[in-house]
């Protein structure tokens, strides 16, 4: 297992993280999020006002 591991350690390494990475878009994106997401949009832009 290990041999096919080391072999293929490009392979594994990509799906690996790709899979991580669809997780975390998954996480942050999902429905019962909205709501906060949508009161964090403007935070870049407070305190801008002179």
């Amino acid at each position: 297992m290990m041999d096919w591991i080391s072999d293929n350690a490009g392979m594994v390494g990509l799906l690996f993280f790709f899979s991580v990475f669809c997780g975390v878009v998954f996480w942050a994106f999902r429905p019962s999020k909205r709501d906060i997401i949508e009161g964090h949009k403007f935070i870049p832009l407070e305190g801008d006002e002179q």
